[in-house]
């Protein structure tokens, strides 16, 4: 029986879209259309619209991976966020939030060391009115009794009527900052990915397809549109984890080195069995360390647009890590940027900060969060009948043209930087064209002559370059999943057997040959003209799957749901067996059931004896309980889907040896995961 899917891809260049029958693994229609980032219906409109497909009305579900929470991090973008926090002064710096502190926190066991003061929380939350979006609340040590967060969580929905979240909804481990900084961090995206969701609804809508939406997060599985709206957080890393998976989906083997190159970066992952490496200490991502699980990516600023630039300082041609938009992009969409180009071919002009060829295109009317200069006010106004190269910009507002400094602009999301990049170079080649190629050729003749060569040596010297920075992304992924992460810098003898390894068949007295010993996977839209010569430095296979160019969107349509259930079971000996869940705290033994203390029996050993038999039926208790009660809760928040998932149990005990018998074990404690899998017919 067919299963159709619509996969989509929402990228920082692209949106992807695919039609998929997960049965039989046929690709029935892909399109791709650019991401309008200010107005996401456009663009997810336009790829669903160039899908050349007519049976919308038997697809079943879509679903949808996105880099837009990772990028909105990385740049500080998002909503307005309040925190709450409760029983400790944050030691390490926080993202951007309304910081209030209130009293309130429980101690290891889940025991309340200090109570709430009701009239302070209602004090502190009042205080943030009309300052936030959405409010977060975190207290020390609330994995072992999130009662507190509960409270105040509960308060502030009543107060603000805004979203809230609790950190120990995010996370079951003790690391406070972590956990309060994933919490802040889903609090800010919450607007973000609502857009999103929205966009996709109604452009879904616009099809006649009230189907389910389904996300991908960043250990490769999926989530319900409900689930990403109130959790956006697990949507970070989502689109290289899709990549991985879509990779697999389509060459059909399990093991390899996924390299995935977009528009803006390269992502690259070892597969291992089908499914991604997870990093064990949770995704970092724009230098935040959150609680997030999420596939161990290695991400480099490098793609197919790239900037291509000399960098003045160290005499030395660039690429990257900056995305700007190619000429031969820009040139084809308004002709009057190819006129100004033609303009001042054989113009000298002199820039150090920037290359002749580069200019800039408004992104978005109104207003602009940066404070702004005179010359910066005129960019914009001048900008506004369409994009310039810097040169006539400078000519308009009257500044030469390194005085005319964009960066405020760029980082407001005002502009974007238009520039040479990878892509322009395939149009001289003649391998792309899908853009203006005399556009392209024209920049790089300019360039050429800034960089003191010619049009031919350039493209050579430019290939090479590219070529070198991927052989170097493969090897430092190498390292990092060998346990030896590299610094992105390296010692000068590493640069210089980088070097050798590179240019391994050029070397008179020192070869250094490379093995590497899993295939090598390429995705994405430009790969297949960069990939090969720097993967034929590591001996290796080299695949490019069927569809390889839609990859991410492939992938977001093959991957299965899977939610986690977390439970941690503890021996606090006389205090009883402690189980930790998410629903709340439950004791059960000694403490709890009032059995004898030592003062009440007249031989210790006895008492030990005694303690030890009615500690393991509490253990077995606990346990039992636990599975259970997490089993029924999941399957309750499933409802009628519930029949279409299955349920899977681990349990991982630790113990140690009695002190006076060490043929006896203590149990210290028991971790237990449920996770519920959708079945792999995608019954909805």
């Amino acid at each position: 029986m067919s299963v159709l899917a619509l996969g989509l891809d929402t990228g920082g260049t692209f949106t992807d879209a695919v039609i998929i029958d997960l049965e039989t693994k046929k690709i029935h229609a892909e399109a791709k259309s650019e991401t309008t980032h200010f107005h996401l219906i456009d663009g997810i409109s336009a790829a669903i619209a160039g899908l050349d497909f007519d049976g919308f009305d038997e697809v079943r579900f879509a679903s949808l991976s996105t880099t837009l929470a990772t990028n909105a991090i990385v740049e500080g973008h998002g909503g307005r966020v309040g925190l709450i926090l409760m029983g400790f002064e944050p030691e390490k710096p926080l993202p951007r939030c309304e910081l209030r502190r209130v009293r309130g926190s429980v101690d290891l066991h889940g025991d309340v060391r200090e109570p709430l003061d009701e009239a302070e929380v209602r004090a502190a939350i009042e205080s943030l009115r009309g300052k936030v979006d959405a409010v977060a609340v975190s207290g020390i040590l609330s994995v072992r009794n999130p009662e507190q967060e509960r409270q105040v969580k509960a308060m502030v929905r009543e107060h603000l009527d805004l979203p809230c979240v609790a950190a120990h909804e995010f996370s079951s481990d003790l690391g406070m900052h972590e956990r309060t900084v994933t919490a802040v961090l889903n609090a800010g995206l919450l607007p973000i990915i609502d857009e999103l969701l929205k966009a996709v609804r109604e452009a879904l809508l616009k099809r006649n397809m009230d189907i389910p939406i389904m996300v991908v997060k960043g250990d490769g599985s999926l989530m319900t549109e409900s689930t990403a709206k109130y959790r956006p957080i697990e949507t970070i890393l989502s689109g290289p984890a899709a990549s991985i998976i879509g990779a697999t989906f389509l060459r059909g083997a399990g093991d390899g080195l996924v390299l995935d190159m977009g528009g803006t970066t390269t992502d690259i992952a070892v597969m291992r069995g089908g499914r991604p490496r997870i990093d064990p200490d949770g995704a970092r991502v724009g230098g935040w360390r959150t609680r997030v699980e999420a596939a161990a990516v290695n991400t480099f600023g490098l793609g197919g647009d790239s900037r291509i630039w000399r960098d003045g300082l160290e005499n030395k041609v660039k690429i990257g890590p900056r995305r700007v938009y190619p000429v031969s992009f820009i040139a084809d969409r308004f002709p009057s940027y190819l006129t100004e180009l033609k303009k001042i071919t054989m113009r000298k002009i002199g820039m150090l900060r920037y290359e002749i060829c580069e200019g800039f295109l408004l992104l978005r009317e109104g207003p602009v969060r940066a404070e702004l200069s005179p010359v910066q006010s005129d960019v914009l106004r001048a900008l506004r009948e369409g994009p310039h190269t810097l040169a006539e910009l400078s000519d308009r507002v009257g500044v030469d043209a390194d005085f005319i400094n964009m960066d405020a602009l760029i980082s407001a999301g005002a502009v974007a930087m238009v520039g040479f990049t990878p892509t322009d170079l395939l149009h001289c080649t003649g391998e792309y064209d899908r853009g203006s190629r005399e556009a392209a050729e024209i920049a790089l003749t300019m360039l050429a002559r800034h960089w003191d060569g010619d049009e031919k040596a350039a493209v050579a010297d430019l290939r090479r370059l590219i070529s070198r920075r991927l052989f170097e992304s493969v090897l430092e992924s190498a390292f990092t999943y060998e346990g030896f992460p590299a610094d992105g810098e390296g010692t000068e003898e590493l640069k210089a057997i980088v070097d050798r390894a590179f240019h391994a068949e050029d070397t008179a007295l020192l070869n250094i040959p490379m093995k590497l010993e899993l295939p090598i996977i390429g995705i994405g839209a430009p790969i297949r003209a960069w990939l090969p010569p720097a993967a034929a430095k590591f001996h290796t296979e080299v695949v490019f799957p069927e569809h390889y160019h839609v990859a991410n969107a492939v992938g977001a349509a093959a991957g299965k749901v899977i939610r986690f259930c977390r439970i941690t079971v503890e021996n606090h000996e006389l205090d009883g067996i402690f189980v930790y869940a998410p629903w709340g705290r439950r004791v059960f033994g000694a403490r709890a059931d009032g059995e004898a203390t030592a003062d009440d029996v007249t031989s210790e050993q006895m008492h030990i004896s005694n303690q030890r038999k009615n500690r393991a039926f509490s253990v077995e208790q606990a346990i039992t309980y636990a599975i259970e009660e997490g089993t029924r809760r999941m399957k309750d928040d499933l409802g009628d889907e519930a029949d279409g998932y299955d349920i899977l149990v681990e349990r991982h005990d630790s113990a140690v040896n009695y002190v006076y018998n060490e043929n006896m074990k203590m149990f210290l404690e028991s971790k237990i995961e449920i996770a519920a899998v959708q079945k792999a017919d995608w019954s909805m």
